[in-house]
């Protein structure tokens, strides 16, 4: 037999596409005068998520899913050679394997039917005690439409509280819509992500300055050490007054959020002595009206947790120390929840230390809200 001699012109591979076919029937063989006969098409199987290969000759249909090119070692080339110019060309080929697909022999279900038939012999034929059981086990069958009846008749009368479905609608919503303020994921500088006037009105903040010109000329040693060490941070800053108004309204949302329930109950509660207005408007901000008067469900703790990690991020210039922020919380606060929310707010943590988190554009994707289980969901003060 004479050697073919011939240059490769082309080597075409097109991995993202489906190549030439090769078929291998599993268990048999293709006649030759059978493949006219063949019809053939390419799947989407939605189950299985593969594509799949069908065959037909009228009678038996073959099926196979596309193979996983990254197992197999090798490839197959099919080789296309031209006589005249003595070049070839090789296209990349997939091997598939086909196998019939069988048609499952239909069983009637007469299962209920033989169970009946056997609980007549047992009455009939059977010991005392067999037919004793017989009896039991036919006192006990239950009646699905009496028993349907009697559950729309007890969910008819069962009263549903509007407020708790509210407050856990909201816990289920995306976060963005209920406790994060705006949020500009597309602002190419970190101080147009968040807007710190969303949080408080600026003619509110405003209230707070005079009393923030105090506390920066003045020596507070009653202070946590993260409000001291913040202030003594932005005393050089240009907007040191704005800043110092804002970490006291840090300070104040937390003194309503680590109120106890008796004292959040009274009427004359005050957690701003400086302004009415910045003290009404936390109350209403961080809690939801009720039959029982105010009530700060874990949701509207978290709105205000989530509020004083913006502030205390825009304060610190964008970059904060997690364990000195946890200093100014007195309801316990694990670390693992504060990332949670540092991740919701769109705040990373920084390479050298994880409890230095940073905000920094562009923000990474958002994440969802993690579910609460149901002591969080229930619980309300």
């Amino acid at each position: 037999m004479k050697r073919l001699k011939a240059v490769i012109e082309d080597v075409i591979v097109q991995s993202d596409k489906i190549q030439p076919i090769i078929v291998n029937f599993q268990n048999g063989k293709l006649k030759d005068e059978e493949d006219k006969e063949m019809s053939c098409g390419l799947f989407r199987d939605q189950r299985e998520d593969k594509t799949v290969l069908a065959l037909s000759n009228g009678q038996l249909v073959y099926k196979g899913y596309r193979p996983d090119f990254e197992k197999e070692s090798t490839r197959t080339m099919l080789v296309v050679h031209n006589k005249k110019t003595g070049k070839v060309r090789l296209f990349e080929a997939e091997r598939w394997q086909v196998t019939p697909v069988l048609e499952k022999p239909v069983i009637e279900d007469n299962k209920n039917n033989m169970d009946e038939k056997i609980l007549l012999l047992n009455k009939q034929f059977g010991s005392k005690r067999i037919k004793r059981r017989t009896e039991q086990f036919e006192r006990m069958k239950v009646d699905a439409n009496s028993v349907k009846e009697q559950l729309e008749k007890t969910v008819s009368n069962v009263e549903i509280d509007r407020l708790d479905l509210t407050i856990q609608s909201q816990t289920d919503d995306c976060i963005s819509n209920t406790i994060l303020p705006t949020c500009n994921r597309d602002a190419s500088n970190v101080k147009d992500v968040y807007n710190v006037y969303d949080i408080i009105p600026r003619s509110k903040l405003e209230m707070l300055y005079e009393h923030a010109m105090k506390v920066l000329n003045e020596d507070l040693e009653e202070k946590n050490t993260f409000f001291k060490h913040t202030l003594k941070f932005i005393k050089s800053d240009p907007d040191n007054v704005n800043k110092a108004a804002l970490l006291l309204y840090i300070e104040m949302i937390n003194t309503w959020c680590d109120m106890s329930l008796k004292d959040a109950k009274k009427r004359d509660i005050v957690v701003c002595p400086i302004s009415e207005e910045v003290n009404q408007h936390i109350i209403d901000t961080y809690s939801v009206s009720s039959a029982n008067g105010r009530m700060r469900p874990n949701i509207m703790k978290d709105k205000g947790l989530i509020h004083c990690l913006i502030l205390a991020l825009t304060v610190s210039n964008f970059e904060l120390d997690l364990e000195s922020f946890r200093v100014i919380l007195k309801r316990k606060t694990g670390l693992k929840k504060l990332m949670n929310f540092v991740k919701i707010i769109g705040a990373v943590s920084s390479k050298k230390d994880k409890n230095i988190i940073m905000l920094k554009v562009p923000l990474p994707s958002p994440v969802s809200l993690v579910k609460k289980g149901k002591k969080s969901g229930r619980s309300g003060q």
